[in-house]
């Protein structure tokens, strides 16, 4: 009978988790910033939360010591970085002027985030492989925060916060929705395929943190039109080929 592996530290355990309360620190610290009025802080803290979203899971399965309860905590923590912060952020900085109408853009978004994060963790799928159904809540997250990046200094007419108010609850059904996102999860197999992905990467950082106004919001726009856009190409190949 083979002796049973040693548990693992009840230190290494903790690590995801505290990654995951750096997560929701960075959301909770966004909103303070925002009601303040620091705006470009406040989007930083978010594109903070992300780094520790990603990295919280990562760990969790690279250690294999992914559990339920660090699921659940990780989606509690997403719904404030990735949903009430950002909403709050944006209706702080540009929806206020729009009284009851700019807090029910902002509530949309809030919910979509919830029903997306929740949906997330108990539906399984064989697209899950390759494609998210509905736009992550990280992503309509950096859409918005990068956005107030981007306007931080512009002067905000009232149309401007119109299509920013409309934009909140457009996101909520983008991320609700059963639109194919493709997600970077899979390994490539080809070594040379795996060096143009670190490359590429290499070079996407480079570029947002040398110009973060102007990069960041094509690159959050760019995905989030890519579920629709994919979507009609799925819908438009099986007719080219008949």
């Amino acid at each position: 009978m083979s002796p049973k592996p040693p548990d693992r530290p009840r230190e290494v355990a903790l690590l995801p988790s505290l990654l995951t309360t750096g997560n929701l620190l960075c959301g909770y610290g966004a909103i303070v910033f925002a009601a303040q009025g620091q705006f470009v802080a406040a989007a930083a803290l978010v594109f903070l939360g992300m780094a520790f979203d990603i990295l919280d899971g990562q760990v969790a399965r690279w250690m294999g010591i992914a559990t339920a309860f660090g699921i659940e905590y990780d989606s509690l923590a997403d719904v404030v970085t990735f949903g009430l912060a950002p909403s709050f952020i944006l209706v702080r900085f540009a929806l206020e002027p729009l009284a009851r109408w700019g807090w029910v853009s902002g509530f949309l978004f809030v919910v979509g985030a919830a029903l997306r994060l929740a949906r997330f963790n108990v539906r399984t799928g064989d697209d899950s492989k390759t494609y998210f159904r509905g736009l992550p809540t990280p992503a309509a997250a950096g859409t918005v925060t990068s956005l107030v990046l981007f306007l931080t200094g512009y002067p905000l007419t009232w149309a401007g916060r119109l299509a920013l108010a409309g934009l909140m609850p457009t996101l909520a059904v983008l991320m609700v929705s059963d639109l194919p996102y493709r997600h970077f999860k899979q390994r490539p197999r080809a070594v040379r395929r795996v060096s143009w992905l670190i490359a590429g990467f290499a070079a996407l950082l480079a570029l947002a943190v040398a110009a973060p106004r102007w990069v960041l919001p094509g690159l959050f726009g760019g995905y989030t039109l890519l579920g629709p856009v994919t979507a009609l190409m799925q819908r438009v190949r099986p007719r080219g080929g008949a």
